[in-house]
Order: structure tokens, then sequence, then C-alpha cells
């Protein structure tokens, strides 16, 4: 039942490899490479710096296992004169890593990710030949006593350690073969990474592990606080790469790592990215199951530590160059400031009085600005009212002249109500859109008497209330265009069905108000204008204009003006002025 169990569980653990890698990549058998001359191979591998990382910055894959493989692909081109590409695929799990190459059916598939060489799993996969030699270094912190054996390294933790790990690697077979003699009581916890395993090591004197003797020597570099114990070291065969059982390339393979190529190789790749000392301290393990020579091992590690040491009292010291250097810096600066100091309090004081005289005489251009808008602003206003008043009292000697004293009291009356409130009106810049809508209805009320049965009129007020009443609009902005709507638009017309409709609406924000008729329309108003070439149409156009553009000078959001040529069913003709402008009580 157990075995049924282990079995089941391991061909899971195979399946869920294979899905985290796409089962089909370009990986071409060696046969398939000779026959075409060319050809691709894909190299599955898993970070662990300074075998296989990507570079800083650029992102460019960098490392002893990376510069291994692409110089083998390198000797099969020049020695067999094919194309020959390697494709670099990551796999971030390492124990998903081994599972797939062993049950890869395509023979151009190989892995990286400082593999160590063991019996179990060479029934797995092939290795290629070694590239360095391989220890596995029990690693504590540097405070603990180096212990002689399980036992004694249990006693020296207080028999509280806690011991870390990576799943599926030869450092958690060391870790369960060393437990048994520590007691089974010793928790055991799993990590993904090896400087992982380092750094908890380096920060709690109660954790131990195996590590990679490469991995410690970079961590003792890094200067993290670490010892290894040499009595608990367990020795390997080797780090290779691994490639499938039924692979074709063995025979290459092997030809290329047994040469003496890379065996220089191999040894400058181990001091490029490992250094003169690391190369030398991983490279001294001989075959046997202890190093050639522990006091030389010793020697070199104490020779990194050393180094170590020197660099951070060089640190130290160019530190206090550096900080004395920032002295004599400071002093001089404070010298040149207290020299600078007093030149710079008699400017400043001209500048700031420079400055409040400017000011003023800013303050001051502003108001006689205002001023000026105000002052032309009224003489607009003056420009637009005597001439409506020319065109009432030429309406009362209309009535006179026909003698119909009773319409020409009435229109008088009505005149003086108007003229009433026109002036009111003009006497503030601003008027209630009460006081507006009356006003309006006065003056269209006035000229339908003049024009009679010649057009209606309305105007109104939508969803009218206290917000809508109570808005505020430049005075007279609208007369003008009311005046329009009325002799270039209603008047136009051929028969007497023309009106003239002025509605006001509050949004919130802004206020709306549009004029509409359903006159000739502004083309045949403007050629008619040409045609008759009459000075005293509306003058109003021109006028109104510059008054808009004078008032948005003074206001942040403008007033915007828009007109719209309208036509009915029956081809009849009309225009609609849009006015929007912020609503001010």
């Amino acid at each position: 039942m157990r075995r049924s169990l282990l079995i089941l569980l391991v061909s899971l653990w195979a399946g869920a490899a294979r899905a985290a890698v796409p089962a089909r990549l370009p990986a071409d058998s060696w046969a398939t490479v000779q026959g075409r001359k060319q050809g691709t191979v894909t190299a599955l591998w898993n970070a662990l710096d300074p075998f296989l990382f990507r570079e800083a910055g650029t992102g460019r894959l960098r490392g002893v296992e990376y510069e291994v493989m692409e110089s083998f692909a390198a000797y099969v081109r020049r020695r067999y004169g094919v194309r020959l590409r390697v494709e670099w695929r990551e796999v971030p799990v390492f124990d998903e890593l081994l599972p797939y190459v062993a049950h890869s059916r395509q023979a151009g598939v190989f892995g990286w990710g400082s593999f160590s060489i063991t019996d179990a799993r060479e029934r797995q996969v092939r290795f290629t030949p070694p590239y360095m030699p391989d220890l596995n270094v029990l690693v504590t912190h540097e405070r603990v006593p180096t212990a002689g054996s399980a036992a004694e390294l249990l006693r020296a933790l207080r028999g509280d350690g806690v011991a870390y790990t990576m799943q599926a690697t030869t450092m958690a077979d060391d870790v369960r073969a060393l437990l048994p003699a520590s007691g089974p009581e010793t928790p055991t916890r799993f990590t993904a990474d090896d400087f992982d395993i380092l750094e908890r090591i380096a920060g709690d004197e109660r954790v131990f592990g195996y590590v990679p003797l490469s991995v410690y020597v970079v961590g003792l570099q890094k200067g993290l606080a670490i010892k290894r114990h040499p009595a608990l070291t367990r020795p390997r065969r080797g780090c290779a790469g691994i490639y499938p059982p039924g692979s074709d390339w063995q025979p290459v393979v092997d030809e290329y790592f047994g040469s003496a190529e890379f065996g220089r190789v191999s040894q400058q790749l181990l001091q490029k990215y490992l250094g003169t000392y690391m190369s030398a301290l991983v490279a001294a393990p001989a075959q046997g199951s202890r190093p050639a020579d522990d006091r030389e091992l010793l020697r070199l590690e104490k020779e990194i530590v050393s180094q170590r040491f020197v660099d951070a009292a060089l640190q130290h010291q160019q530190s206090r160059t550096y900080l004395n250097g920032f002295i004599l810096v400071g002093l001089l600066v404070l010298v040149l400031a207290g020299a600078l100091l007093g030149r710079a309090v008699l400017v400043g004081r001209f500048n700031r009085q420079l400055q409040a005289r400017n000011a003023v005489i800013g303050e001051q251009n502003e108001a006689i600005g205002r001023m000026n808008r105000q002052l032309e602003q009224k003489v607009l206003q003056g420009q637009m009212n005597p001439h409506f008043i020319f065109n009432s009292l030429n309406a009362i000697q209309y009535f006179v002249s026909l003698d119909e004293k009773r319409q020409a009291l009435h229109y008088i009356a009505a005149f003086a109500r108007f003229m009433r409130q026109l002036l009111a009106n003009a006497a503030n810049p601003t008027t209630a859109v009460a006081d507006e809508i009356r006003l309006l209805e006065q003056y269209l009320a006035l000229e339908q008497q003049r024009f009679a049965h010649k057009f209606t009129f309305s105007v109104e007020a939508l969803a009218p209330g206290p917000e809508l009443l109570a808005a505020r609009l430049p005075s007279l902005l609208l007369h003008p265009f009311v005046e329009n709507a009325l002799y270039h638009g209603v008047l136009n017309r051929p028969d007497a069905g023309g009106h003239i409709r002025v509605r006001f609406e509050h949004t919130g924000t802004e206020l709306r108000v549009a004029v509409e008729d359903n006159g000739a329309g502004r083309q045949t108003a403007a050629a008619q204008q040409t045609r008759q070439r009459s000075a005293h149409l509306t003058p109003f156009a021109q006028l109104a204009q510059e008054r808009l553009a004078l008032l948005n000078e003074d206001t942040a959001t403008s007033i915007r003006v828009q007109t719209v040529d309208l036509a009915d069913e029956a081809g009849g003709q009309g225009t609609r002025v849009e006015f929007a402008c912020p609503a001010t009580a």
C-alpha cells in the first residue's frame, strides 16, 4: 500500500513538473542536426548565483553553467560545421526541472541548475561529465563552536536547533542523514533558495543547514556571519548538467567535456565568476571523502575573511578621508558664504523694495485697466440706448401723424414704463433674471404695437424658482440680440407668422439663455442688407462682440455665445442664439 502511494505521488509530481514547461520545445536530436546541418536545443535553467543568473540592469543571462552550455554549442559548430542554436527557458521551481528532463522524449533538452551527481539521479537522467568538484558543507552561525559530530552540533545549539534545506536536493538528503543522530525532535524547514538558507543562518544561532561549498564561499565573501564545520562535510562526485536518458547527444557531450579545451574553459569560468580565492577553494577537494589538504582549505577561508576585514578597513579609511574632505570644503563654503552674506542682504533688501514698488504699480495698472473696461462698457451701453429711443420716437410720430391719439398715448405710457426699467437696469453692471424678463417683455410689447399683427413673442423661465429668478447676468446683454431677431428675422418674413421666443434656464453652475426666431434666416437678412445698404438697421453686432470681449476679460469663466441656423419642415428659416454664462447671485 505504501509503495503504491509513493508511486502515485511521484507520478503526480512528475506530471506537475511537465505542466510547468511547454509539451513541445525546439529540441532537435543530434541525428537531425547532422542531417540538416542546423538545429536548436533547449536549455532549461534554474537561477543560482554564480552559476545561472540575470545580469542586473540588462537582464542578460550570465553564469558558469550558461557559458559552459554556450561553449559546448560553439564547439559543435566548429567541430562539425553545423549551425546550432541554444534556446534558454527558465524553470522557476528547482524540483520541477529534473522530473521534466527525465520524462522528456525530446533528445535536445538539457537541464542546468547546479545538479550534484548522485546514484539516484543517474537512474533518472544522464549527466554531462562534471564541470567542477562538489561538496555540501554544514553551515551555522559564526558564533557556534566547531562540531566534530552531529551530537556535538546539537549540544552546541542547546537542543533547540532548526534545520533549513531545499526539497528534492542532495542538501535535503544530507540533512536527513544527519538528523537521526541528532534526534527526531529537530524540526526541518524548507526554502526555495540557497542564499535564503545562508541569510537565515546568519540571523539566528539556532539554525543550521547544508549548502554547496561554492555558495558558502560566495556568502562568506558577501560578509554573512557564517562558518562551516569541516567534520560534517558531504562530498559528491561533482556538479554537471542533465539530459534525457534516451538522448543521442551523449557521444558529442562526452567528447567535448572530456577534451583539453573544456578543461581550460572550466578553469577560466570558475576564476571569472568565483574569483581567484574562491575558485581555488571550490576546486580544492579531491576525489576522496575529505579535502586533499584541509589546512590549505582553512588558509584560503582565512584569507577571504582577512580580505573582507582589509576591505572594511580600507572602506572605513576612505570614508574618513571623504569626511575630512567634506569638512574642509564645508569650512571653505562657510567662509565664502560669510563674505557673500552681507552683499546678499543688501541685494535682497533692494530687491524687496523694488518688488514692493512693482507690486504697487501692477495693482495700479490693474485698477486703471478695470476702470477703462468699465468705462468702455458704459460707452457701448450708451451707444445702444439712443438707437431704441430714436425708433420709439419715430413710432410715436407715426401714431400722431395718423391722428390716433389714444394709441399714441397708450404707446407713450408703455414707453415711459420701459424707459424707467431700462435706465434702472443700465445703471448697474448686472441685472437679475426677473428684471431682465420684465424689460424684454416691455420692449417686445412696444415693438408689437409698432408692427401690429407682424409677430408674436414669449419670454419664459424654465422651471422658475428663486435660484433662477435671482441669478444675475450683464445688463442689456440680450437686448441687441432680441432686436436683431426682430429686425433681421421675423420682420423680413413675407407673412405675419413671425414668433420670437426667449427662454432662461439655470443648470446649477451656469445660466443659459436662448433667443430664437422663425424669421428669414441669416443668409436672407444679409442679402437684403447688402441690397438696401441701409444705415439704420440694428448696429449692434460689432458693439455686442466688443462688449462680450470686455466682459470675458473680467470673469474667470467666459461667456459663451453660439448661433444656430434653424429650418422647419415647411422649409422656413430661423435663427437661435445661445448664451452660457456663470451663474452668480
